[in-house]
């Protein structure tokens, strides 16, 4: 016979054609058949004596499945919460969901009972992706780029490669989201988009068109809403960031400029990201392009847009960054709101400190999360209405 092992479940079914032979054999016939029973199962004899003794086996009987410690009425309010914080992913809402829950609790947002309260604040994030799997929605969506670049400064303007290590606030990236809808042709609304590399602090304003000036005077709006000094901008190579008029606006304020690689979009990933997070799944893809529309979203960057994403959004900051067997391994710290990373900094002033805690105080999540969503459907009204008012090109 072949010396080849039997599998177990060949095993099991040998075991239950003997099991009843081997019970009703005599004394001397069971000898044999355990003899046997370890040639051909390949069985220790004193392991085929206990199975042949014992019980036959039988097939186990189905485990009960364990409760739900978080269950539907835990769940509700956690949906409420992270609908709320704009969809955040585990990680990032886990810190939040005590603050959170104080916060939202104080403004009479939700009454929540103290057994779910209790839970909410010990839920942990792989619980959070594991509960929220089904209400999350993945949407992919590309532009084309619409900078060209610029020639002029180039070796004026150095090269500074990604600075995630930064720690003193002040230190910026920047760049123009454009509001062209499908097509880059005329004069249409752009977001100059800046994001701090040390706090995640980020701020925005609209400009019509990409002018030097109007850029210019962008930068400079948002350098007097910053809860620091403005130290340094780092763009890409476009022409609305590589002129005379800014070069000359740094120098005047004392104010770092650098500038990444051309074609390396990685070298901005910190406002790359915020492109996308702060301003398209919030304003969308649609072209703006009348000055009604501009000062629209002037006054919702101004306002509730810059307190909800500053203050209760949570942002990771990469800590670590290495290379181990060709896979490259990224740690980061915990989610903290810019706001809260601005009050653990020692580099800004008690005075703004105190202003920032003033503000916060004042402040309702929910609230601003219903004014976003109020500006943003008076936008999308006057754009389909000025679609619909356009007259059709009439042909002879």
């Amino acid at each position: 016979m072949s010396n080849k092992i039997m599998s177990l479940k060949s095993r099991q079914e040998y075991l239950k054609a003997n099991y009843q032979r081997y019970r009703k054999a005599r004394k001397v016939i069971r000898q044999t058949i355990i003899d046997e029973f370890c040639r051909i199962a390949k069985y220790h004899r004193k392991s085929a004596i206990r199975l042949l003794n014992a019980p036959l086996y039988k097939k186990p009987k189905a485990r009960k499945a364990r409760g739900k410690t978080y269950g539907s009425d835990v769940v509700y309010y956690l949906k409420k919460i992270w609908k709320i914080l704009d969809c955040p992913c585990g990680i990032r809402l886990e810190p939040m969901l005590p603050e959170m829950v104080k916060v939202l609790e104080k403004h009479k947002e939700l009454v929540i009972p103290e057994t779910v309260k209790s839970k909410l604040l010990t839920i942990k994030s792989a619980t959070i992706d594991r509960r929220l799997k089904k209400e999350k929605i993945k949407v992919i969506r590309s532009i084309h780029g619409t900078t060209k670049p610029g020639s002029l400064l180039k070796k004026q303007i150095p090269i500074v490669l990604s600075r995630w290590d930064e720690v003193i606030p002040g230190y910026t990236e920047l760049d123009l989201v454009a509001h062209c809808g499908n097509s880059a042709s005329g004069e249409f609304a752009f977001s100059l988009n800046i994001t701090d590399l040390a706090t995640g602090w980020t701020e925005a304003e609209p400009t019509l068109g990409k002018a030097e000036k109007r850029v210019k005077q962008g930068i400079d709006d948002i350098r007097n809403r910053l809860p620091f000094k403005l130290l340094g901008i780092d763009p890409d190579n476009g022409s609305e960031f590589i002129n005379w008029q800014l070069f000359n606006y740094c120098l005047d304020n004392e104010i770092q400029f650098t500038r990444g690689r051309p074609g390396k979009k990685n070298d901005n990933a910190h406002i790359e990201e915020k492109n996308w997070t702060h301003i398209r799944k919030i304003v969308g893809y649609h072209r703006i392009e009348t000055q009604e529309e501009v000062d629209l979203l002037r006054c919702l960057y101004r306002g509730p847009w810059r307190l909800y994403e500053n203050f209760f959004q949570p942002v990771m900051k990469l800590q670590e960054k290495k290379r181990i067997a060709g896979q490259l391994i990224r740690k980061y710290d915990r989610a903290k709101t810019p706001y809260q990373r601005c009050l653990e900094s020692k580099y800004v002033s008690k005075e703004q400190k105190e202003k920032l805690k003033t503000i916060y105080d004042t402040l309702n999540p929910a609230e601003l999360k219903r004014e976003i969503e109020h500006l943003i459907e008076q936008l999308t009204r006057i754009i389909r209405k000025r679609k619909t008012q356009r007259k059709p090109l009439t042909t002879k």
